[in-house]
């Protein structure tokens, strides 16, 4: 069994609403990934002018969405590591390292994306009925198997990537600065 640092858990522990919704991002993030992935035009239909303003309009307001979504979780990431700039101060005080911190924050980046991956397939699969339901002679939407693992790794290394940059910048300050650091 895997275990994470007792400063992951009791950070995902006093923050479980945060964690949550850090989840979420992830499983939005990955089931709009698959549907990309997965939507493809039926070819039985007729295409006519209207049919085919529709279908560029639902995959433009998909991109959207997932340039959206991945947008608020690098700011909202960010964000939330940048807040915790004196915690690294502290750990830097007692001998921590950048590559520590960095460790301690992938641990937390795989303990919230493993949930969100897997709640974004069952998105997917939920997103793809819906879309077979209302809009079943304009798409077919199949979400492939075989994008599973990369949508899930892409959005952990997204949302990974914010932490890094944001931890980088922390370190980087004067330990008293880091230590004075306000929110």
């Amino acid at each position: 069994m895997i275990s994470a640092h007792p400063l992951v858990t009791e950070h995902l522990r006093h923050n479980a609403q945060q964690a949550a919704l850090d989840s979420l991002g992830i499983a939005l993030a990955v089931m709009m990934m698959l549907t990309l992935a997965g939507a493809s035009l039926d070819p039985a239909s007729h295409p006519n002018k209207l049919i085919v303003a529709v279908r560029f309009m639902v995959v433009a307001v998909a991109w959207v969405a997932t340039g959206s979504t991945f947008l608020f979780m690098v700011v909202n990431r960010y964000s939330q590591v940048r807040e915790r700039t004196r915690q690294f101060a502290i750990l830097r005080v007692l001998g921590g390292s950048l590559f520590f911190i960095l460790i301690l924050l992938l641990q937390e980046t795989l303990l919230v994306a493993l949930p969100g991956t897997i709640v974004g397939i069952l998105l997917a699969y939920l997103h793809e009925w819906l879309i077979s339901t209302i809009l079943g002679g304009l798409f077919v939407l199949r979400t492939p198997y075989s994008f599973w693992l990369p949508a899930g790794t892409i959005a952990a290394s997204v949302f990974f990537v914010a932490s890094f940059c944001a931890a980088w910048r922390a370190t980087k300050l004067e330990v008293l600065d880091a230590l004075a650091y306000e929110d």
